[in-house]
């Protein structure tokens, strides 16, 4: 919306925090276990690496997490008080063994779609540009 709008206040980033915090727990109505930090509740936590080139300078760190952090920047991951990862290293699982099956899953879905050609590099890739 924040692009779109070309509007920074349509959402304001607490409000966007909020929105995947308590609001969506709220709205699974689950909000008395899950959606904030609070005594009683399940303790899931995201720490988020914040000395990467794009979150720099650390000013108005909610602002940077929510409008410039990604995937790649989440450094540990602690759900109901079990951490699942850290340093960037998944403890919970096999991550090699997930990613190979997914590869696999995603070829066997391309073949039975019959879309497997999609994946081939397309004539003109690599090239001169005609400008």
């Amino acid at each position: 919306h924040r692009r779109h709008f070309r509007d920074p206040g349509i959402i304001p980033p607490g409000k966007a925090l909020e929105m995947v915090t308590i609001d969506a727990a709220r709205a699974l109505g689950m909000e008395h276990d899950i959606g904030s930090l609070e005594v009683g509740k399940k303790a899931d936590v995201v720490l988020v690496d914040l000395c990467k080139p794009h979150l720099v300078p650390l000013h108005m760190p909610l602002y940077r997490i929510v409008y410039f952090a990604n995937g790649s920047d989440v450094d540990t991951v602690i759900v109901d008080g079990r951490v699942l990862m850290r340093a960037r290293k998944v403890l919970s699982v096999n991550e090699q063994e997930i990613l190979d099956a997914a590869h696999c899953e995603a070829e066997y879905a391309l073949e039975r779609a019959n879309l497997k050609h999609l994946t081939d590099m397309p004539n003109g890739l690599w090239g001169r540009s005609h400008y």
